[in-house]
């Protein structure tokens, strides 16, 4: 219905009309309408984990802690009397085995047999050259070493990525009575050829 409310004051006389919205008034409104819900972002693709079997192998490790260079030079010549010490090689073992007693503090239920040898960082059984420990692929090329150090109640890691024959990242140290860890420094690793 058309009614006029007032007349207009640029020509006396001609009614200016509103129209009222009786149509969105006669008709009942939803309850609650819901709302569409926005889609979820697609999750990012992330590539599967490396195969253990391509990983397994020896590297010659080598690590930079604390500005210290492990493993350490070659031997300097023995002094007359004393007999010539050779430095202990580092090396990591990676087998694509599972372990027979898993870690329950590690990050991962998948946790595979795993030999290391970082002078002041592992303490070999008597006639090994190596420390028990574990390994795990993660996403992607990344690769986790970890061992604990009962002495100390900790655990030592290596976090790296894999390249090729490679294995480059990061070493760090957790505390395992409360959690708290921090990186000790950085290492690098070779893969040795067959036969080597």
């Amino acid at each position: 219905m058309l009614v006029p409310l007032f007349r207009s004051a640029a020509r006396p006389g001609a009614p200016v009309l509103v129209l009222a919205a009786l149509a969105a008034c006669s008709h009942p409104q939803p309850a609650d309408r819901p709302v569409p819900a926005e889609a979820p972002a697609a999750a990012p693709t992330l590539r599967p984990a490396v195969s253990p079997r391509a990983v397994a192998g020896t590297f010659d490790l080598t690590a930079v802690i604390q500005g210290r260079t492990i493993p350490s030079p070659p031997a300097t010549p023995p002094r007359r009397g004393r007999p010539r010490t050779l430095p202990v090689p580092s090396v990591v073992q990676l087998t694509p085995t599972p372990t027979a007693a898993p870690d329950p503090a590690a990050p991962s239920a998948t946790q595979l047999v795993a030999g290391i040898s970082l002078p002041g960082y592992t303490l070999p059984p008597r006639g090994r050259t190596t420390q028990e420990a574990a390994w795990w692929p993660g996403a992607g090329d990344s690769v986790i070493v970890r061992w604990v150090i009962a002495q100390r109640n900790a655990a030592v890691s290596l976090r790296g990525r894999l390249r090729g024959d490679s294995l480059a990242g990061d070493v760090w140290y957790t505390m395992l009575d409360g959690g708290s860890e921090f990186q000790l420094g950085t290492f690098a690793a070779v893969r040795r050829r067959t036969g080597r």
